[in-house]
């Protein structure tokens, strides 16, 4: 669905919901294409129970799922990780961006993951203190998207428009965002970790 829409999806949480269900909380970045087009998509996926959106004319589309059947989204909800992110590749697999409290959490996702018969292949594990700290360039774009009104619903200024006023390819502002969000997020929530100890 991501890549035929040409949709960014974010996932902010997931659960159990027990019957083989996992419900999902996410955003979706319609980017240039009609949200409505993808919500109507998803509600017409055969995994896909149901579907609860707030789907703007424009933008992201912010939507609370229930699915079944996904091994990968029942083994990740169940374990001690978070997914910031997941994009879809050509090939048909997945590219997931997640945050964890100790590298012991990811390692036991990619045994939880393979147990479970799905193929899984680890590019790099960075620490929480690498990856909350902003390069002056992820900073100067979170800073300028946050006070132009990227990140409000609506948003007061859309990818497009902030790229063209950075004078920057959306994709690299989009890969940029997205960075920074994460380690602001994995900040954030190891700052709440530690705290709760």
């Amino acid at each position: 669905m991501t890549m035929e829409h040409e949709a960014a999806v974010n996932i902010f949480e997931q659960k159990p919901l027990g019957n083989g269900l996992l419900q999902s909380l996410v955003e979706i970045d319609a980017g240039e294409g009609d949200p409505q087009t993808i919500v109507d998509a998803l509600k017409e996926n055969r995994d896909v129970v149901d579907i609860e959106a707030i789907v703007p004319p424009k933008g992201k589309i912010v939507a609370a799922l229930q699915v079944k059947d996904c091994k990968a989204c029942h083994t990740l909800a169940e374990s001690e990780c978070f997914l910031t992110d997941a994009k879809a590749l050509e090939d048909g697999g997945l590219v997931w961006h997640i945050l964890a409290q100790r590298r012991a959490a990811v390692e036991a996702l990619v045994k939880s993951l393979q147990g479970n018969g799905i193929d899984v292949e680890v590019v790099s594990i960075r620490s929480a203190k690498a990856a909350g700290m902003l390069t002056g360039r992820q900073e100067e774009v979170m800073s300028l998207a946050y006070r132009l009104g990227y990140f409000e619903f609506p948003k007061r200024i859309n990818l497009t428009e902030l790229a063209d006023r950075l004078g920057v390819a959306k994709s690299t502002l989009s890969e940029i965002l997205r960075t920074g969000e994460a380690k602001v997020l994995h900040s954030y929530f190891h700052g709440l970790m530690r705290r709760a100890r």
